[in-house]
């Protein structure tokens, strides 16, 4: 049986190495040539719910799901950290799809969490926010700009409500 705090690094080592995949892949499927015939079957919901997450073509399953058993391939020891990646994994998804940014959000305490609200924007714009955990590929490659820009007018709109 594997220790909880080596269970917990392989199941972080899952975590970058499938966002690391999906990012990347998931920008191709956005890819004005094959968007249409893949990838717009997840987004025929504009307000994303937890079990919408799983909603996606057949393709796009094999596509994307294969990079959850990346980590699993280099990490996997112990049938533990199988379920532990599994239920992670669901978790999170569930998460960035329920389409509430939940106050004291636990998953919100993981540097750089992308969260429901980040994702909310993908499938409310289409365009950018294409990791599946993690926001660091979005800002590196500045594919979060609208958001950004999105959540700035939010927030100064805001502002002046409370004034």
């Amino acid at each position: 049986m594997p220790r909880w705090y080596m269970l917990l690094a392989q199941c972080l080592g899952c975590a970058v190495i499938e966002d690391t995949w999906h990012y990347f892949l998931h920008r191709a499927l956005h890819h004005k040539r094959i968007y249409k015939y893949i990838h717009k079957v997840h987004h025929e919901f504009l307000s994303p719910f937890g079990m919408q997450a799983e909603y996606a073509h057949p393709l796009e399953t094999l596509i994307l799901g294969a990079g959850f058993f990346i980590g699993i391939m280099v990490f996997c020891n112990h049938v533990i950290l199988l379920w532990a990646w599994v239920t992670v994994r669901l978790l999170e998804t569930i998460d960035v799809h329920s389409g509430y940014d939940i106050p004291l959000n636990p998953l919100h305490l993981v540097p750089f969490y992308a969260g429901a609200r980040f994702h909310d924007f993908h499938h409310m714009n289409f365009i950018g926010n294409y990791a599946s955990t993690f926001t660091w590929w979005d800002k590196l490659f500045n594919t979060d700009s609208q958001y950004n820009s999105y959540r700035t007018k939010v927030k100064t709109q805001e502002a002046k409500k409370t004034k």
